[in-house]
This record gives structure tokens, C-alpha cells and sequence, in this order.
């Protein structure tokens, strides 16, 4: 059924999908096709949340996914047998009940009129983070039951949709882990900071370096955060301990949380937030990231690149520049100083900032520039 190219064709195929390069559909689609099914489903089940989700070729997502929480696949009494089947193991109708006597039960013809699916031959997948799925060839009753020739070729197929399948779940997950830590970044996150399971630092961002440095509340002593107030760092240890024994035990961490640092020059203070990583990162993480911390500075002010109000606003070189200046200096003259220009220059080009932006005053202009940095 499969010759030797062919199958090492499709083996390329499964990890060009979990790669992203090609659609998993298409090479669904070619497996059902070869092994002569008229469909296929890909199932990610999550045992924890309860949910199952499914990804098919010869059918809509949607109609597989309604299929799987209507109450005739629930009836179907083939339906606990074929979920029942042990991760890394290969199914068929054959070896789980007596075919013909299944398929007089009136529940199991009421699932063949609704999808018209009567045999299946499937593989029940181990996937990362706890999450369990099974890729199936679907056959009507007129297509039967796979051969024997077509049970082999499936089992050496197997092993390679399985590895494909979990590869693409680590890919798609670290790549959610990507989003969301830069989603947290552009959220007020001066500082980033990732402790690995041992509360160890695992990685440090440049605003967080300097933060830690400055030693103006927070900082980094004996392997441990530390703060000018004991409270404050008796706090901060104990949510970022909280998040790293949860994940020790296995258990899904519900802590963390948020926590304002004071600080002794009596500048506006930090806040800090201690969450636990995406599992995607924890696993993919050589240095086993446990938990992110990040560090927002009230007292930071920040100046959009000048670059930037250029083209938000049609300003010159020199006007973008001096914008700029204007949010680090409340002065007119200071910030005119800060870039080497004349102060009557600076009046003049601050009227014309003025005009573009469609502002009437410094105050206005700084509050709107603010606003983009």
C-alpha cells in the first residue's frame, strides 16, 4: 500500500505540518486518501479544562466539533471504547468489539446516518503538558475496514504522526508563550525578569538590570529579591515561592500576584508583578523557566523615539528631536540645551510642532506625546 517512498514522503510531509510550512488538512487529507478513507480528524483533548477540540479533512471543524458534543456520539457506545484506548497505542474496530453485532445497535446506526462513519483506524497520541489527542482514518461502511496491508502500513506510519503531532503542540505553544510575554512587555514591563524552579535567575532584561543595580528598592541579595521594607520583601519572596513550589508539585499554580515596592529616594515606586510561565516555556526553557516577573517604574518617563513622532505627525528631523527633549524637560530652554539649539530656534520650532499636532500648548504637546512613548 505504501511503498518505501511514499512513505518516507509522507513522513516529511507530517513534519513539514507540525513545522507550519504546510496546512495539517492537506497532509490529513493525503494519509486518508492513500489508505483509502474518506475522512480524517486530528482531536487535542485537554483532561484537565474537560475540552476536546478537533481538526479534520472531509468534514468542517465545525461539524466534527458539534458532532463531538452532541449527545448521539455520546450514545454511541463505540465512543468510550475508542477514548478509552492507552496513549502510543494504535486502534481499530476489529480489535476493540464485534463488528457486526455494533452495527445492528440502533445508537451506532443513529452516528452513521448523522456522519456517516462506520469503521475507524486511529492512533491515540501522547502530547506535552498533560494533554492527550488521536489522529483517526474515517471509512464509511461501502470503503469497510482497513486490511491487514493497511493496519502495517498504519503502525509504521504511527510513530511519526505521533512525534509530528507533539512537535507541532511544542511549536504552537512556544509560540503562544512568545505572544504573551510580549504582550506583557508592551504592558508596562520596564523590567523582565525569569526565575528558573530552583529561584534561581534564569534571565535578566536591560531595564531590569538597571533597576536591580540602582539599588533604589529593589534588588538582588544572596539569591533571593530584596526591598527596603521587610514586609515588602517578606511579600515578594513569598509570592515568587508560591509559584515555584505550585510547579515542583505539579500542581497548576493559582499564585502569585502584585506587590508595590517603596523606594528610598522617595521617587514614585515600582510596581511588581510574580506569575507563573506559559507550561509551553517551563518546557521548552533549557534553563526551566518557573515564573515572570515583571517590573513597571511609576517614575520612568517615557520618550517616543523621535523617529516615530516624525511620522505620526509630519514633524522635521530637528521638531521631532526637540519634541522629545520637551518630555524630559518641563523648561523650553533645558530642552533646547539638551540638543544643542538656540533658545528663539526652539520657540520657533515649537510653534510650528504645535501647528502639526494641533495643539495650542507645551503642556498639550507633552501629554499628547506621552502618550506614544
Amino acid at each position: 500500500m505504501l511503498t518505501h517512498d511514499l512513505h518516507e514522503s509522507i513522513v516529511a510531509q507530517l513534519y513539514s505540518a507540525a513545522a507550519g510550512d504546510i496546512e495539517w488538512r492537506e497532509i490529513m487529507g493525503r494519509i486518508a486518501d492513500l489508505f483509502g478513507h474518506a475522512a480524517a480528524v486530528l482531536v487535542a483533548i485537554d483532561p484537565a479544562a474537560g475540552s476536546l477540540r478537533a481538526h479534520t479533512h472531509g468534514y468542517t471543524d465545525d461539524e466534527a466539533n458539534a458532532y463531538y458534543q452532541s449527545e448521539t456520539f455520546r450514545a454511541d457506545p463505540r465512543a468510550s471504547l475508542h477514548m478509552g484506548v492507552r496513549a502510543g497505542e494504535i486502534y481499530h474496530d476489529r480489535a476493540l468489539y464485534d463488528v457486526p453485532t455494533m452495527l445492528r445497535d440502533e445508537r451506532v446506526r443513529a452516528s452513521i446516518d448523522a456522519i456517516g462513519v462506520a469503521h475507524q483506524m486511529g492512533l491515540s497520541l501522547r502530547l506535552p503538558n498533560n494533554l492527550s489527542g488521536a489522529f483517526t482514518l474515517l471509512s464509511t461502511e461501502a470503503e469497510g475496514m482497513p486490511t491487514d496491508e493497511g493496519l502495517a502500513a498504519f503502525h509504521r506510519l504511527a510513530p511519526h504522526v505521533e512525534q509530528a503531532c507533539a512537535l507541532s503542540a511544542i511549536i504552537e505553544q512556544a509560540a503562544g508563550t512568545q505572544a504573551v510575554l510580549l504582550e506583557a512587555l508592551s504592558a508596562k514591563a520596564d523590567g523582565v525578569i525569569i526565575v528558573d524552579a530552583s529561584e534561581r535567575l534564569a534571565f535578566v532584561n536591560d531595564g531590569a538590570r538597571a533597576i536591580l543595580a540602582a539599588g533604589d528598592g529593589l534588588g538582588w541579595s544572596d539569591g533571593q529579591f530584596a526591598t527596603a521594607r521587610a514586609a515588602e520583601t517578606r511579600r515578594l519572596r513569598a509570592m515568587v515561592n508560591g509559584v515555584t513550589s505550585a510547579l515542583k508539585k505539579s500542581k497548576a499554580p493559582d499564585v502569585g500576584g502584585q506587590i508595590v515596592v517603596t523606594r528610598p529616594s522617595g521617587r514614585k515606586p515600582y510596581v511588581v508583578r510574580v506569575l507563573a510561565a506559559p507550561p509551553g516555556e517551563r518546557l521548552l526553557s533549557h534553563f526551566g523557566c518557573a515564573c515572570v516577573v515583571h517590573v513597571h517604574d511609576l517614575a520612568a518617563v517615557r520618550v517616543p523615539n523621535p523617529a516615530m513622532l516624525s511620522a505620526t505627525f509630519g514633524l522635521s528631523e530637528r521638531e521631532a528631536r526637540l519634541a522629545a527633549e520637551c518630555i524630559r524637560y518641563a523648561d523650553l530652554s533645558a530642552a533646547a540645551a539638551a540638543i544643542g539649539m538656540a533658545h528663539n530656534t526652539a520657540r520657533n520650532h515649537l510653534q510650528s510642532i504645535f501647528r502639526k499636532c494641533g495643539v495650542h500648548s507645551q503642556a498639550e504637546a507633552v501629554q499628547l506625546f506621552g502618550r506614544l512613548g
